[in-house]
């Protein structure tokens, strides 16, 4: 384990390198979960909304769109390429009520109560010190205002299995990278915990499931650089990422049909109340 400043720092590199194809090659996955997010959300016409690890705005537009007019979303983002993008995106259409920072998600510079809701898409299970992130976004929370955050549903299926089984045989090729502990916030009974004990109430957990299709191989392999899995595929040398690219095509086409090559997505969407 290494220190939460390097393991951040590590990830913020990572996701810059990432900013300008993510979520813009191949089925858009990040922009349908984010658009269902904001749903379960419910947000109200003119509310002040905080989008943490805004990315690319897969959160950040839809939410523009549902406060309207008279509402702001705020988004935040570690990385600063990710700022850099979405900036320009926002100001591509013209949006008057979103703007995006760089900022720490554990390290909010917001007066308390400043806003009627946090969106956290895909991002809780990256945090080191996740109770100090609940803390601030509580904080941030005007007394009612409410939370609503989507993480990935623990699955075991035998995809899953083969996934795992293909990395763990990598492992021994890894380039050293900052590590840290974090919780994977990806049962129910984890959930409903960790929001608890932030003091969050009226806490409310469902899942969601969908399937993505990939036109090709090629587009699938360029789809992996344009997020998280870059990390692990910036750590093998040229040639242990040429073998896994070989191995990772053989498995993805055992399962690619007549739409092209499924990717199939569980999700859980949780959200809750700060107490008045």
């Amino acid at each position: 384990m290494t220190d939460a400043r390097e393991f951040k720092e590590h990830w913020s590199g990572v996701f810059t390198r990432a900013s300008a194809t993510f979520d813009q090659v191949g089925p858009h996955f990040f922009a349908h979960f984010g658009g269902r997010l904001v749903e379960f959300a419910a947000l109200s016409p003119g509310a002040r909304v905080l989008d943490v690890a805004c990315g690319r705005g897969a959160v950040l537009f839809p939410a523009a769109t549902s406060v309207g007019a008279g509402g702001e979303v705020v988004g935040i983002d570690i990385s600063e390429g990710m700022v850099q993008e979405i900036s320009r995106d926002i100001a591509r259409r013209g949006l008057g009520n979103a703007g995006a920072v760089r900022m720490d998600a554990e390290r909010l510079e917001f007066p308390d109560a400043a806003f009627d809701a946090v969106l956290c898409g895909l991002v809780l299970f990256f945090l080191p010190d996740l109770e100090r992130a609940l803390a601030g976004f509580h904080r941030v929370l005007r007394p009612g205002g409410r939370f609503a955050a989507s993480t990935y549903r623990r699955v075991d299926d035998q995809a899953s299995q083969r996934w795992r089984a293909l990395r763990e045989s990598f492992k021994g090729a890894l380039r050293p990278a900052p590590d840290a502990e974090t919780k994977g916030m990806n049962t129910e009974d984890e959930i409903r915990q960790v929001l608890s004990a932030a003091g969050f109430a009226e806490i409310e957990v469902v899942a969601d499931q969908e399937t993505f299709y990939y036109r090709d191989e090629e587009e699938w392999w360029q789809a992996l650089w344009s997020h998280g899995s870059r990390a692990f595929l910036e750590r093998l040398d040229a040639g242990a990422l040429a073998r896994y690219k070989q191995q990772a095509t053989a498995l993805i086409l055992q399962d690619k049909t007549d739409r092209g090559i499924p990717d199939t997505a569980c999700l859980l969407y949780s959200r809750a109340r700060r107490p008045l």
